[in-house]
């Protein structure tokens, strides 16, 4: 009687423990990450025209050593914008944590990137990549860039651009750029560690039936 509740028991934690670290896993995963991607060429523009349009407007500035974030129509100088995207919301509202910026052609590389939230005073982490071709900046952990939130975008070139090849492809997202790779939560990673040794007596003790 004993070794049948002794097999019970161990079988009933087992399913238990493996239950447990997938509804972990499950809720350590955001869900309805909202990803928008758009591009744009030359000395000016509106971004995410004609498919998906942002609300902002760039330009080549400082002798075509910069480009920036500028308010619309005046394409003159950086200044803050307003983080306002009707598209850009999922079930947890309209928020950003991530922007990136690639270089297709018509400029050397990156040299500098800086985003600020002038709205929270958060300045957003900064990553340069690919041979100084692609800038990656995210909002720091447990902020994000949220709806009317007054921002300012600036990526600074290791040389001018050259207007007439100039042209790049951008994205926001309210989730880690894509090749980031979730670190399971401690909690995760215990109930990982019980289901491991529940299995385990599970397959030695069908062994040792044998």
């Amino acid at each position: 009687m004993t070794g049948a509740f002794r097999a019970l028991s161990t079988r009933f934690l087992s399913i238990a423990a493996v239950a447990m670290f997938l509804i972990g896993g499950v809720a350590a995963t955001p869900a309805h990450a909202i990803v928008v991607p758009w591009s744009g060429a030359g000395s000016s523009g509106t971004d995410g025209e004609p498919t998906t349009n942002l609300g902002d407007s760039w330009s080549l500035l400082n002798g075509n050593m910069t480009w920036d974030i500028v308010p619309s129509p005046a394409f003159t100088s950086p200044a803050p914008s307003f983080f306002n995207v009707p598209g850009f919301n999922n079930s947890n509202g309209t928020f950003a944590t991530a922007f990136q910026f690639t270089i297709n052609s018509g400029v050397a590389g990156i040299a500098s990137a800086q985003l600020v939230d002038m709205t929270t005073s958060q300045t957003w982490n900064t990553a340069i990549s690919l041979a100084a071709q692609r800038a990656t900046l995210s909002a720091p952990a447990g902020t994000q860039l949220n709806a009317n939130d007054e921002y300012s975008l600036e990526i600074g070139f290791t040389g001018a651009a050259d207007p007439s090849m100039f042209s790049f492809a951008a994205l926001w997202s309210d989730s880690p750029i894509a090749n980031n790779t979730s670190v399971p939560e401690p909690t995760t990673l215990s109930l990982f560690g019980v289901a491991a040794l529940a299995l385990f007596a599970m397959r030695r003790r069908g062994l040792n039936a044998i």
